[in-house]
């Protein structure tokens, strides 16, 4: 025999019983919400396609959020820091022309001497 589901408080029950494994429990004030857009309950009644339809929901929320929380730490930009001690630079306006800066003003009179190094390394390897 078939029952009749027309109360969101017993279909939420029933989902929440049934479906285990989703990253939420649904809840009666979401089962009315669904109900109002024409998502479930079409027929007057919940069925078994309306169990379907929620945990398709439940996913493409899951998916949105994960989307946005990874959209979130991609767009947060990383802070440039310097290349010999690794102090945080100070940002720089997007107006500015040119390359942005990869020493703090500490290190910089010393860049000049770490290049030539640099450089005479990768010659002599070259002769070698």
């Amino acid at each position: 025999m078939v029952h009749l589901i027309t109360n969101p408080q017993k279909f939420a029950d029933l989902f929440n019983a049934k479906v285990l494994g989703v990253h939420r429990q649904i809840t009666v004030d979401d089962i009315r919400l669904l109900t109002e857009c024409g998502l479930i309950k079409r027929y007057g009644w919940y069925d078994s396609t309306d169990l379907q339809t929620v945990i398709g929901i439940l996913k493409f929320e899951l998916i949105t959020q994960q989307r946005v929380r990874k959209g979130a730490q991609e767009a947060s930009p990383k802070q440039a820091r310097c290349k010999l001690c690794g102090q945080a630079l100070p940002t720089e306006p997007e107006s500015k022309k040119g390359r942005p800066r990869e020493y703090c003003s500490d290190c910089e009179s010393a860049r000049s001497t770490i290049r030539s190094r640099k450089w005479r390394r990768k010659m002599r390897a070259a002769m070698n």
